[in-house]
């Protein structure tokens, strides 16, 4: 019985595309049958279960250890090489709801044989609903090869991290702005984003360099993998992860400064409070001695038998005060 998260696409030499049913036994045997010329079958698997696992296993005799790596997951991105066939894995965006920058990460696997290329993923793949969308409307000169099919994936998967990279930038200068403002919104708040941002980068940058490596060996000449024709248009999927990575590094740099930045505003900020509060203390001395001197149980105090002793006491307090005030404020402590 077919899984309902299976949809199979024949290409035929005349560019003719077509669905295949995989509940028939005919249709099946077309799976390992020998390939005719110019003839392409994508197999998309959404969510394998155990009968998938079994046509993978029987029909297209996919080594144990790429049907091993189907049942663990959590694979990181690489390429394996079996006899007649070439498993890769790589990860792709998926972007979460409520955030702009909060994403998760889809893992791919992708099988690449003679005359056919299947794709396996446990989630909604925006990659692989772009590149069947464009497979079935527009007639594409490069996708009509496994090898090219593979390239359309992976440059999809490659270009969708361009958009959140981008939000990325945004974010990051907004922050920089208000850790520069100072504020409520330095300090702990702006270590916090900080701190978030870098753990998502680094995520990031743990999927997307080793599927920069995959790509570079891609293009080695020992894998025969990618033929002549193919060659500049993997160089150029190469040349956007590169990309990708770079500014991955970049924004990490950029948050490694806005992180300095911040520990520096907040310094001053201590350093700001620390002098108000000694500027306090100094004028709150000021009454606190000249009451702690006419309180003092001496009974030789000339001052003590003065009519206008008291108002005198508060007056000197209260010119003392204002003088140590402007004294302050002159020097920029208030």
């Amino acid at each position: 019985m077919a899984s309902s998260g299976r949809t199979c696409l024949l290409r035929q030499p005349d560019g003719t595309l077509t669905e295949i049913d995989l509940t028939s036994d005919d249709h099946l045997r077309q799976l390992k049958s020998e390939p005719e010329r110019g003839r392409l079958v994508w197999l998309d698997l959404a969510d394998p279960d155990a009968d998938d696992i079994a046509l993978l296993r029987d029909h297209l005799h996919l080594h144990e250890l790429a049907l091993e790596d189907l049942e663990k997951r959590r694979q990181r991105p690489k390429v394996d090489i079996y006899p007649g066939q070439h498993v890769l894995v790589a990860y792709e965006v998926l972007e979460a709801s409520g955030s702009r920058t909060t994403f998760e990460l889809g893992e791919l696997h992708l099988i690449l044989g003679s005359g056919y290329l299947v794709t396996v993923h446990w989630q909604t793949s925006p990659a692989i609903e772009q590149v069947r969308k464009r497979w079935r409307q527009v007639p594409d000169a490069v996708a009509k090869t496994p090898a090219g099919l593979l390239y359309a994936v992976l440059d999809t998967v490659a270009d969708d991290y361009f958009p959140l990279l981008d939000r990325f930038s945004d974010k990051i200068d907004r922050l920089q702005d208000r850790i520069i403002a100072g504020g409520r919104e330095a300090g702990p708040p702006a270590l916090r984003s900080v701190l978030q941002i870098k753990r998502q980068l680094l995520e990031l940058r743990r999927v997307v360099a080793p599927l920069r490596d995959v790509a570079n060996g891609l293009l080695r000449r020992d894998m025969a993998v990618v033929d002549e024709s193919l060659a500049p248009y993997f160089q150029d999927l190469y040349d956007h992860l590169v990309r990708v990575l770079d500014n991955i590094d970049l924004y990490r740099e950029m948050l490694s400064s806005a992180l300095d930045a911040n520990l520096s505003v907040t310094s001053n900020n201590l350093n700001v409070i620390v002098k108000r509060l000694t500027a306090f203390t100094v004028i709150l001395m000021i009454p606190t001695l000249i009451a702690g001197i006419y309180g003092m149980n001496f009974h030789v105090m000339p001052e003590l038998s003065w009519t206008v002793g008291y108002p005198l006491a508060l007056a000197l307090m209260a010119v003392a005060m204002v003088g140590a005030y402007l004294f302050f404020k002159s020097h920029d402590w208030f």
